[in-house]
């Protein structure tokens, strides 16, 4: 007789009460159920839904296949030979840094680099009013980004307690208040987590909005001094036509925080000049040099039928806040004269950013998830492997 397959994760109800006043979270936690002798990189990832009162909330086509793909598809990330002892998780926050890939100015790195499969623990959240969560959604979305920061202290739990042992969840700086609790409204003991030596914060609609403004999180708070951790956002069909309404006008505080985390630099000073055409070829060159450096990367993928924010709309927002630019010369695409004016794939010359249309998918992705996973697993192959 042939055995029951067993799954290679599983999947249970939480619930965390959030930073922001304590309202409870649902949250699907899926951690893996297999242990593998094959050296893995303990990965993190969120994954947040549309605005809640229009029916939003990780139950979404496009949140539950994005959960599943995680689940399903063996990521894998490149490293340095020299920190094949850091890609388990461990003890030290210094063992954290093994994808910087940053090397001292003037010398040239002789390390070699290889792919190693990541394990990742996965949280997708109801913000609250949505779901089972309790409360309401916020008019200014400040309330969402402190629940989607809660899922990220939450899962950096386990490398708080690892880095700082002597730091107490209630006296520390972390926002997770250390409590769990199950749908009955009983605590529970938290599940143990590895220590995380990556994240990747992903959201879809105005939940890749809320995703975008939230920082990379450290390698160890209790010094900041040591950076943050190599983080990716995967951002789909982000919103930048409607930010405005979703946020009650909030929009550019949005935009700034955005703005400060992807574009990787002084944001005002680069945008001025970008905007001023100040920039001449070598310095763009140099600023893509000191970009590179940078662990963090950000995945666009919009339809181009999009019913709420058009791909010249996002790229404008893009060009603003992340210097994601078309090419200065007419590409076939719009030699067509269909109305679009930028291509179909676009990215940063220092391959940070990526912006990724697809011309005739609407907003809802209904009955196209998997061509949104074909273009995503591909983009992560090309960039992380």
């Amino acid at each position: 007789m042939a055995s029951i397959p067993i799954p290679r994760y599983y999947r249970t109800p939480i619930y965390i009460p959030s930073k922001n006043d304590g309202c409870m979270l649902e949250v699907c936690l899926s951690i893996p159920t297999t242990i593998s002798s094959q050296p893995r990189i303990y990965t993190g990832v969120v994954i947040a839904h549309p605005y809640g009162p229009l029916g939003g909330s990780y139950h979404n086509n496009v949140v539950g296949n994005l959960l599943q793909w995680f689940e399903t598809y063996q990521l894998q990330a490149a490293i340095d030979d020299s920190n094949d002892s850091g890609i388990t998780a461990t003890m030290s926050s210094s063992s954290a840094s093994l994808e910087t890939g940053a090397t001292p100015a003037g010398k040239k790195s002789s390390k070699k680099k290889h792919s190693v499969p990541l394990s990742c623990v996965i949280c997708a959240f109801n913000f609250r009013g949505c779901g089972r969560s309790k409360g309401r959604t916020s008019w200014f979305g400040g309330a969402e980004r402190d629940d989607y920061q809660t899922i990220v202290d939450f899962l950096q739990s386990g490398s708080h307690s690892r880095a700082s042992p002597h730091l107490g969840h209630q006296d520390s700086d972390i926002g997770w208040s250390g409590k769990v609790y199950d749908d009955t409204g009983r605590q529970i003991d938290s599940p143990r987590l590895p220590f995380f030596s990556r994240f990747i914060l992903c959201g879809y609609s105005y939940g890749g909005m809320v995703a975008s403004t939230i920082p990379p999180p450290l390698r160890n708070p209790a010094d900041p001094s040591l950076g943050h951790l190599p983080t990716t956002y995967i951002l789909v069909s982000y919103p930048a036509g409607v930010s405005w309404f979703l946020t009650c006008g909030a929009h550019r505080s949005f935009a700034k925080r955005a703005r400060e985390i992807l574009f990787q630099g002084d944001p005002k000073q680069e945008t001025a000049m970008m905007e001023n055409g100040e920039r001449d070829n070598e310095s763009r060159s140099e600023s893509g040099r000191d970009r590179k450096n940078s662990t963090i990367k950000a995945y666009f993928i919009t339809g181009g039928q999009d019913q709420f924010t058009s791909p010249n709309t996002l790229l404008t927002w893009l060009k603003t806040n992340t210097g994601l630019s078309p090419p200065p010369v007419p590409t076939p695409r719009q030699a067509k004269g269909d109305g679009s004016n930028i291509p179909l794939t676009l990215r940063r010359p220092d391959g940070a950013i990526h912006l990724d249309v697809l011309e005739d998918v609407d907003h809802f992705w209904l009955d196209r998830e998997q061509e949104l996973l074909d273009k995503l697993q591909r983009w992560w192959t090309e960039t992380h492997v």
